[in-house]
């Protein structure tokens, strides 16, 4: 079995599919993806004159890669702990484009955080953008993990 865990800051999902990966010695992947539509939900400041986009722009990049190393690193831990090897995947484009991509590699099982919050997509109404798309298009089964319920 091949599990693709599509990597946000939740722990708990974290630990859900390190267990999940545990129990059914199946691989396990984490995609963490740094989100590049910024520029086009910021659109221009060409009448500023103060670069304050590219200054914004810039703060954003360094803001993903930060989060993006320390999701990584707890993710890591998490999966040492539990004696799990995974393997670490990072992508830049937009979040719902590079998870199905990476879907395309013959992936069993999605795991994911509801409400899944990377990059822009923690902007939006969890059932009504990314996680309905996933749902409804999704190549393989997908599992949800509600820190509401656990």
């Amino acid at each position: 079995m091949k599990i693709l865990l599509a990597l946000d800051s939740s722990l708990i999902t974290m630990k859900e599919a390190v267990r999940f990966a545990k129990e059914r010695n199946a691989s396990l992947t984490a995609l963490f993806v740094t989100d590049s539509t910024w520029p086009d939900f910021i659109g221009h400041d060409w009448l500023s004159g103060s670069n304050a986009r590219s200054s914004f722009l810039d703060y954003i990049a360094e803001e993903e890669k930060q989060s993006a190393e320390k999701t990584f690193e707890i993710f890591r831990k998490t999966a040492a702990d539990a004696d799990v090897a995974a393997e670490v995947k990072i992508r830049s484009g937009n979040v719902v484009k590079e998870i199905f991509d990476e879907l395309k590699n013959g992936y069993d099982l999605l795991i994911m955080a509801i409400p899944f919050q990377r990059g822009l997509e923690i902007l939006r109404n969890p059932m009504s953008g990314i996680l309905k798309k996933i749902t409804e298009d999704a190549l393989c089964s997908v599992y949800l993990v509600s820190e509401k319920c656990i």
